[in-house]
């Protein structure tokens, strides 16, 4: 059994490789990477085929992002695509990369991700890129869709980095205009400086309070301070245009007989003093252009150079070569203006032109409202927020990442959990939520209670070692969200809340089907990874996990075999028994009837003859049994012939019975008799049979019954078929 070092990779297509080489003959086309796409492999990992012309089974589609060298590999040119959070609900397990003829340049596989929608849950932009290594980076256009791309993270930080070092913008100069370094410095020399605001009243303060020249008086000549009054009578003040055209104004016909003030219009006396603090007198042209000649260059203190400090002129000019002006806040706006709007007008922001100032907002630049908050007392339930969620599918997101550990901060960090909060429409009436965990440490579970009306109290549970988290939030238009940066503690869950459903994202596969569990599979494919198990040996080295299940190093024979629970003594985990029947016994009898006597159907013979045996005697011997004493009477006959005689000596006597004797008794005695009896002659004798009937006699009794065998070759019950795998770790 072995396995393959390299699960994923991508591959130069047959085209793409015929398309490449083209590219790089003399004269050759460049091949233009215009779209990139992804599928789901249909259902299964591919393995890239450089034969391919197509994806096993495309799900989306797309112009690429951009087309960039590889900063440190020169020979490798990235291809980059980018599905916005509200594109998904599809399986990612392959990705190709297209020209501008619809030919699939380059293929790859990649480990199954799950892109979801923002109505799932868990919509976000899901970056993807296609190395490419190729023998000349000359042969492929590097492009950027300007009308489709989306600034990613790496995207804005490239181009802010290569423009802050790109010379496209030349710096201002005494003889070019352009970009202008701002300086607060009051004794620079430098001429590649623009004066700050800070630095221009420096010299103002300087040339206001610590000047020690003489002011001007209607005498003399001097520094003097401009004034709108109408109505002064300052006579070291001089008049502003404001002033003398007020005082025009008045003069022209506006005047209502009043004298002019401060707070109102009316009759003004001139004055060429430049240095009155009247508020009732106007300033002549005079005293203005002695104002003017002062501030102009003829005061006698020192103007300020690139070497001197002194007196400073204002420019608002965008164009002057001058080292003796001082720049205006206007004129660094107008360089700052320029510089913004040379930035090209295609160029876009998430959609946002750059031909003009543009606002940005957190979910803009990827980013979302956060804070920092600690978790104090343990292992046990926060309240972390309020959150108020109309039924009108409102929904709020709720982000907190690890505050510790590697890659803190990072979008990567793995101490991630994103809890998702929904409201439905009112039917029914309240919230569902989901946590979905990037590990099992941290946040355990969560739950909410309902306060009032559309408000919940949302509720997290942390182990020992979340104590200090950074939390990111978002919520639709409709809904409101108060984290609660110290929440309160409770060492046990309180009462009457509604558990939400909690996911873990990444956790170890052998946490959902550990190595050398039997796993029913319908059908002889098996997926990468897997093995049937068929009794076949494995490499103990390569899978140590499957060799922990296993030590023998065999994978048991599960083909017609059933899984049984060990019973608690008897046997050994991974012992065989064969098919059999728990001993039993049968009981089978038949019930006793005892039938009694029963009488047979009567028949009537009638009388019957005996054969006719003929003419026969019978031999007589023997004596006759003993009478006892005894006497006999004899009939006394009259002989016919005369006389008495007694008929006891021959009994035939004939003649009249005239009495009877009694012979004496000779007491007990016996006769032997012997002789042959007369013959009866031929006769029949008749037996009288008569109507009769017969009883048999049945009794209690009873039987023996075979019970024949019946049933399958073995032991089952209704079933499926599917094989066994066990998966290869």
């Amino acid at each position: 059994m072995s396995t393959t070092t390299r699960k994923f990779k991508t591959v130069i297509t047959d085209t793409g490789a015929k398309k490449l080489a083209q590219a790089a003959a003399p004269d050759g086309k460049l091949v233009r990477l215009t779209h990139m796409a992804v599928g789901d492999g249909g259902g299964t990992l591919p393995t890239p085929d450089s034969k391919q012309t197509r994806l096993v089974h495309e799900v989306w589609r797309h112009t690429v992002n951009r087309v960039f060298l590889d900063a440190t590999h020169q020979n490798r040119i990235i291809a980059e695509l980018v599905i916005p959070p509200e594109t998904g609900g599809f399986w990612i397990r392959e990705i190709g990369v297209f020209d501008e003829h619809g030919d699939l340049i380059a293929v790859g596989n990649t480990a199954e991700s799950y892109k979801p929608t923002v109505a799932e849950g868990s919509g976000r932009a899901q970056t993807f890129r296609t190395i490419l290594t190729v023998s000349s980076t000359a042969t492929v256009a590097l492009t950027v869709d300007n009308t489709m791309v989306m600034a990613t993270v790496d995207y804005v930080n490239d181009k802010l980095k290569e423009h802050e070092q790109s010379r496209r913008h030349p710096d201002a100069s005494l003889t070019a205009k352009g970009f202008v370094q701002l300086s607060s410095a009051t004794n620079s020399t430098s001429e590649a400086l623009a004066a700050t605001p800070k630095a221009v009243k420096a010299a103002y303060d300087l040339a206001n309070g610590k000047y020690t020249a003489q002011d001007a008086t209607i005498a003399r000549k001097g520094l003097v301070q401009l004034s709108s009054a109408t109505n002064s009578d300052s006579e070291t003040l001089a008049a502003t245009p404001k002033a003398v055209k007020a005082a025009y104004d008045l003069a022209n016909g506006k005047y209502t007989a009043q004298d002019a003030t401060t707070a109102r219009k009316g009759l003004v006396q001139l004055s060429s003093a430049t240095n009155s603090t009247s508020e009732m007198l106007a300033a002549t042209p005079k005293a203005v252009k002695a104002a003017y000649d002062l501030a102009n260059g003829k005061y006698t203190a020192q103007d300020a150079t690139t070497a001197q400090k002194g007196i400073v002129q204002l420019s608002s000019a965008t164009n002057s070569a001058s080292e003796t002006l001082a720049a205006t806040s206007k004129a660094v706006k107008a360089a700052n203006d320029n510089a913004n709007g040379r930035v090209p007008s295609a160029r876009k922001v998430n959609g946002k032109a750059l031909s003009a100032d543009i606002t940005l907002t957190p979910k803009d630049i990827g980013t979302l409202n956060s804070t920092t908050m600690s978790f104090s007392g343990g292992a046990g339930w926060f309240k972390l927020a309020t959150v108020t969620m109309p039924q009108a599918s409102s929904v709020v997101s709720i982000t907190l990442i690890g505050g510790a550990g590697y890659n803190v901060g990072s979008p990567q960090q793995a101490g991630i959990s994103e809890l998702v909060l929904r409201a439905g429409n009112g039917n029914p009436k309240g919230i569902t939520g989901a946590l979905w965990q990037r590990t099992s440490a941290g946040f355990t579970n969560f739950a909410w209670v309902n306060t009032s009306g559309d408000t919940y109290d949302i509720y997290v549970a942390i182990g020992n070692y979340a104590t200090g988290v950074n939390i990111q939030w978002d919520y639709t238009s409709n809904a409101s969200v108060t984290i609660h940066t110290s929440p309160a503690y409770s060492a046990n869950k309180p009462e009457g809340l509604t558990d939400g459903t909690v996911y873990s994202l990444y956790t170890p596969s052998e946490q959902f089907y550990p190595p050398g569990a039997p796993i029913p599979w319908p059908s002889d494919t098996v997926p990468s990874g897997y093995a049937l198990m068929q009794g076949q040996t494995f490499d103990k080295s390569a899978y140590p996990k499957l060799a922990v299940a296993y030590p023998s190093g065999v994978i048991p024979d599960m083909r017609g075999w059933t899984i049984k629970g060990k019973p608690a003594s008897g046997r050994a985990v991974l012992s065989q028994e064969q098919d059999g029947i728990k001993s039993h016994t049968h009981s089978a009898s038949a019930s006793s009837t005892d039938l009694g006597t029963k009488t047979t159907s009567s028949f009537d013979y009638g009388t019957k003859s005996t054969n006719n045996t003929g003419a026969h005697t019978h031999n007589v011997s023997g004596t006759a049994n003993s009478a006892g004493a005894h006497t006999h009477t004899v009939p006394l006959r009259r002989p016919n012939s005369g006389g008495m005689n007694f008929d006891w000596l021959d009994g035939a006597s004939s003649g009249t019975v005239v009495g009877n004797g009694t012979v004496p008794s000779s007491g007990a005695h016996t006769h032997s008799v012997s002789g042959t009896a007369t013959s009866a002659g031929a006769h029949a004798h008749t037996v009288g049979i008569g109507a009769h009937t017969h009883s048999v006699a049945i009794g209690s009794h009873g039987h023996t019954i075979t019970v024949n065998a019946a049933g399958n070759a073995e032991n089952t019950v209704k079933n499926i078929a599917f094989n066994y795998i066990v998966r290869l770790a």
